[in-house]
């Protein structure tokens, strides 16, 4: 029983200020009321997806079968929407400007098949075939015998590869090439290239070739020097290793006496057992004065070697 004055309350004789008796009779359903918000809240958490870490261990306790096909969906609602946003808002100036640029800009395939023949450690012959991306014409055919020449073996090898070329500090190539373009006259080419590798950290290791081209077009000799960079680096995921890179190149040409040419291209060589290398790459090339300037390529190139046994 309760006696109310003006200020004060009496409840079971006990004397107490009117707030705190309203106070008393708000609270259960106070907490009636976080009670309910505490539940939803963990039934929201059971409904939540449960991310996987790095080490493959859950962040939270163990989903259940309809989470994990749910995870795709999850994924790509949550982590690739706004990717899928600025890429779409990076592309819309190449879209407006595609009639424009269609006519300066070619999309090409370069397929290739190289054929390695080891005579001792320090010499083996190569053979290439290709679909030649740097004739006087896109629909060039190049094919030709080089021979390999490695010298100062590095201390530790940090690629996972199958060239042994790439397990040394120096290697320098001699090749003959001959291009045969369509519709245009065709080219015979001498080569010499130097490659000289570097250890870097992080396991990264950089490759720069200096290469000198001697040119005979239609009874013309023009010469030509090339300078190329590559930064490479080896992962492994079980038994799978593959060595992803970056690659940029410039070209002297002495017929205009200027450098007209770039090209930058990234990739991944993936070896195949022993004897096989794969190697898929993106390219971009620029031409100044060429027809057409620019070049996008997308290149496959299938490494096969095979190793001389020594008695």
């Amino acid at each position: 029983m309760l006696l109310r004055t003006s200020r004060w309350v009496y409840s079971a004789g006990v004397r107490m200020p009117k707030w705190k008796s309203w106070f008393n009779r708000l609270r259960p359903i106070a907490i009636e009321h976080k009670v309910k918000i505490w539940s939803d809240r963990q039934v929201r958490l059971r409904r939540a997806p449960r991310w996987p870490s790095l080490d493959g261990a859950l962040l939270r306790v163990a989903p259940s079968h309809r989470e994990f096909a749910q995870f795709p969906t999850m994924l790509l609602s949550l982590k690739t929407k706004w990717l899928l946003r600025c890429a779409l808002c990076a592309c819309l100036p190449a879209l407006l400007c595609s009639s424009v640029r269609a006519q300066q800009t070619q999309t090409q395939e370069f397929p290739e098949i190289d054929t390695y023949v080891g005579l001792t450690d320090r010499y083996r012959l190569m053979f290439q075939v290709s679909r030649s991306k740097d004739g006087s014409t896109l629909n060039s055919t190049q094919f030709g015998p080089n021979l390999d020449i490695n010298f100062r073996p590095l201390l530790r090898r940090k690629l996972r590869t199958n060239d042994s070329a790439k397990g040394n500090f120096l290697t320098l190539r001699i090749g003959y090439q001959y291009l045969e373009n369509v519709g245009k006259p065709n080219e015979n080419r001498v080569q010499s290239a130097l490659t000289s590798r570097f250890h870097l950290p992080w396991s990264l290791e950089l490759a720069e070739r200096n290469r000198f081209d001697l040119r005979v077009i239609s009874d013309q000799f023009s010469w030509r020097y090339r300078n190329r960079l590559t930064l490479e680096r080896s992962f492994s995921i079980k038994s799978f290793s593959f060595s992803p890179y970056a690659r940029g190149e410039i070209y002297y040409d002495s017929k205009p006496g200027t450098w007209n040419k770039s090209t930058y291209s990234f990739g991944a060589v993936i070896p195949i057992r022993k004897r096989f290398e794969l190697e898929g790459y993106y390219e971009r090339e620029n031409t100044t004065g060429g027809s057409p300037p620019h070049v996008n390529g997308i290149g496959t190139t299938l490494s096969i070697y095979f190793r001389r046994k020594l008695a």
